[in-house]
């Protein structure tokens, strides 16, 4: 959709739940018909038919949620995700997005390889969401982490320093001698929570930035950054008066589609990004990579119950036998007291 359009919309109506963006000649941009129509691919199509038929019934009922318009798809899903911020064809939105987070302007020049180097023959590469570089030659690495779980601090550590490991070894390659330092750029992790790990989740503040200090004041660049971005903490906390992050953030954590309507008649600049993310899940390969990932999401979630529930047959084997441990010297110590009291009985006698 042009900018001239989006300018051009005199309201965005919202009716049964639909959304439709109605121009100054009355035509219908985006109609019930063309937002429809994840459950008829689903059904028309043998193997899609039968993966739907094994989704849990929570997840069936969201997708028809999605197809009835009555739940807004969730954009910070794999597939719409990185769809609406792909650095190599929506660079403006990527660039508009990291801009309001860091809090200065950003332009993002092209994507990087996602996954970084392999640091030995048995180690596995790390694979990056998104990896992009800026115009003053910086990295940016974002990355989604929905449930906030598996050591989110360990792991964006891990990514910022893979990508300045990635543009020492580049440099090694290209200079084939003395190193310029000066080639290394400053690294930027944003991680994008849906629900917040702990210490987060116990604050009211939704942003967290990061970087490296020394403890008597000397100031030297130690390049690297990092940006926790909390969604259910601003969802909590929402300001009323929001600059362009919390536009940004709002658009990226809404569901409900009458809220999401009201969000784009205050914001009609981002009609064009929700009409894209919309639209990816109007064919095959974007309703199997929508499914794919909610059956990842549950053998996750699974997988962490199971641990969970390890963990606490562990704790409680290990208390059950405490409790032995325990009753047995308080039997030894009740042994002793008697023998101590037949002693002394002997000895009165």
């Amino acid at each position: 959709m042009s900018s001239s359009f989006v300018h051009s919309c005199e309201k965005i109506v919202t009716k049964r739940f639909e959304v439709i963006f109605i121009s100054k000649t009355k035509k219908k941009y985006i109609s019930r018909g063309e937002l429809l129509g994840i459950l008829d691919i689903i059904h028309k199509d043998e193997e899609l038919s039968y993966i739907y038929s094994k989704l849990p019934s929570k997840i069936q009922e969201e997708i028809q949620g999605i197809d009835n318009q009555t739940i807004v798809p969730n954009f910070l899903s794999d597939v719409i995700f990185k769809g609406i911020f792909d650095p190599d064809v929506h660079k403006e939105f990527l660039s508009s997005f990291v801009s309001s987070i860091l809090g200065k302007k950003v332009k993002v020049l092209h994507s990087l390889q996602q996954e970084g180097i392999q640091l030995s023959e048995q180690s596995k590469k790390v694979v990056l969401d998104i990896v992009v570089q800026f115009e003053d030659g910086s990295l940016g690495n974002i990355e989604i982490q929905r449930r906030g779980i598996n050591f989110p601090s360990t792991r964006a550590a891990v990514y910022s320093s893979n990508l300045l490991t990635r543009q020492f070894a580049a440099a090694t390659d290209e200079k084939k001698g003395d190193i310029d330092y000066d080639y290394v750029k400053p690294v930027y992790t944003i991680i994008l929570f849906e629900n917040s790990p702990s210490p987060f989740n116990k604050m009211k503040e939704y942003i967290h930035s990061f970087q490296q200090t020394s403890d008597t004041g000397a100031e030297i660049e130690l390049l690297l950054y990092y940006e926790f971005i909390c969604l259910d903490i601003f969802r909590k906390f929402k300001p009323h008066v929001a600059g362009k992050l919390e536009q940004w953030l709002d658009f990226l954590s809404i569901r409900d589609t009458g809220e999401m309507a009201q969000f784009l008649i205050k914001n009609p600049s981002f009609a064009n990004l929700y009409k894209h993310g919309i639209l990816m899940l109007q064919n095959r390969e974007g309703v199997l990579r929508m499914m794919s990932q909610f059956i990842f999401e549950e053998d996750v979630l699974s997988s962490l119950e199971r641990t969970n529930q390890s963990i606490i047959k562990r704790m409680k084997k290990e208390l059950n036998e405490k409790d032995v441990e325990i009753a047995q010297k308080v039997n030894e110590l009740a042994q002793k007291d008697a023998e101590i009291e037949r002693l002394k009985h002997l000895l009165e006698q």
